[in-house]
């Protein structure tokens, strides 16, 4: 007997946790949050202690009570027994939140698969933001790569890459004994490495499967064009090439394809990129996975921003020692303010404090994220806030945007080349929509087991 049981991202985008079950093997297929995890009950200081267990989750249902899955200490002061875990692996197909943002909770004697570059960028936000990232303690993380099958108990795993918002994306191909399954991850095809994608899409129709498992962030949205990141970097560069003073940049750390996008516009218009000492952190520990990432240390076209910190006076005492390694590249807000023409600036919101600094004159914003499932558009909140701080500056705000998800087109070209027996939408908040590609459609219920 083969099923499938959908925890997350059934009728909903993100929070995949998907369980596998197929004679005596029990794996699950991501093990996320969801992007709206909480907030009926939960918002700003107001949050559950996650240090003290799974009792208030259990009681506002943010999780599902299954028993043999969480570790002894997250239970404790729950109604759920503690039994010894029965699953046989977790494999997590790409770092984002909503796919392996509950790990922690997991017993640690279960099993992690992840791809090696996951694990690296995992142990970098780990380490610059120890408070907030956290995937727990697990007594086996296994890693793979492209093509690289492993096996969890009789289930032959194959991981393939697939192009996404952030490195080190994977798609699946599961041998069982119903048949083979495939299982998308988050995936797009027009981006700089849409060849990978291609390749998944190419090993997946040759497996012939019985059950395809596709994500469908975008199905909703009838674009009239899908902006590739070519075009981006396109738009990026033509902004930059147009404005007069400071040009300032936002898009997520974690998305390497956007990095590259405004570093080569910087280089292409003779401005300096300049990233804070969390970015030049990132960028260089993932030189060694992905060689095209160039040197922050050496590199001239880049510069690392310094905030201004306790003493007022950017020495070495005042940041953390992993900061201090890129100070022989260091750039300061006086600098910047003598020549702002020369620069393009990565500014995050929680940085926007550096303007008062900057004091720009004739500048321009370009906000270039992709990671949010709202496809750039940020929380309401949030958005009121970047607003206020352009207008109070006179900076004129653009939006240079693709997204890391695959379109509705794409989408429809995805399931017919593949044609598996059955087709499961997820991470879709319109999963019925998907009736239009395929003619056998099952849509899972979140709790509940799918038969296969």
């Amino acid at each position: 007997m083969t099923s499938l049981t959908f925890y997350g991202g059934a009728g909903e985008i993100g929070g995949n946790k998907i369980l596998l079950e197929d004679k005596d093997a029990k794996i699950y297929l991501d093990f996320g949050q969801e992007f709206n995890f909480g907030e009926e009950y939960f918002w700003e200081y107001l949050q559950p202690r996650g240090a003290n267990g799974l009792e208030v989750y259990f009681e506002f249902g943010l999780l599902p009570e299954v028993e043999k899955l969480y570790s002894r200490k997250k239970l404790e002061r729950t109604k759920l027994k503690y039994q010894e875990p029965d699953v046989d692996g977790v494999i997590i197909s790409h770092i984002h939140s909503d796919h392996m943002g509950h790990l922690p909770f997991l017993d640690e004697g279960i099993p992690v698969y992840m791809g090696h570059g996951t694990h690296k960028l995992a142990e970098i936000y780990h380490k610059l933001y120890p408070s907030f990232f956290n995937i727990g303690t697990h007594s086996s993380i296994t890693h793979f790569r492209s093509r690289e099958k492993f096996k969890v108990k009789h289930l032959e795993v194959e991981p393939i890459h697939v192009e996404h918002s952030a490195p080190g994306a994977y798609g699946f191909i599961i041998k069982t004994s119903k048949g083979n399954i495939v299982y998308t991850g988050d995936f797009r095809i027009h981006g700089p490495r849409k060849d990978m994608t291609e390749e998944f899409i190419k090993k997946a129709k040759e497996a012939k499967p019985y059950a395809l498992i596709c994500e469908g962030t975008r199905m909703e949205q009838e674009s009239e064009h899908n902006f590739t990141e070519k075009e981006v970097e396109e738009r990026v560069s033509g902004i930059v090439s147009g404005s007069k003073g400071l040009v300032f940049g936002y898009f997520a750390m974690s998305n390497i394809d956007r990095f590259m996008s405004f570093y080569r516009a910087a280089k292409e218009n003779g401005r300096m990129l300049v990233i804070d000492t969390r970015l030049a952190y990132v960028v260089q520990e993932m030189r060694e996975k992905i060689p095209v990432l160039p040197d922050v240390m050496k590199d001239r076209n880049i510069r690392v921003y310094y905030r201004l910190a306790k003493s007022c006076t950017f020495t070495e005492k005042d940041y953390y020692v992993w900061e201090r390694e890129f100070m022989e590249n260091m750039v300061t807000y006086e600098e910047i303010k003598k020549n702002p023409s020369e620069y393009l600036v990565h500014l995050n919101f929680n940085r926007l404090i550096e303007l008062v600094y900057l004091q720009p004159s004739e500048a321009d914003f370009i906000y270039s994220s992709s990671e949010h499932f709202l496809e750039g558009e940020g929380n309401e909140e949030e958005r009121k806030r970047w607003e206020a701080w352009m207008k109070h500056f006179g900076i004129k705000f653009h939006k240079a945007h693709c997204s890391g998800h695959a379109s509705k087109k794409d989408l429809e070209r995805v399931i017919k080349e593949i044609n598996p027996e059955v087709l499961i939408p997820v991470h879709t908040n319109v999963p019925e929509a998907f009736k239009e590609f395929h003619s056998n459609v099952k849509i899972p219920t979140k709790g509940e087991r799918l038969e296969l």
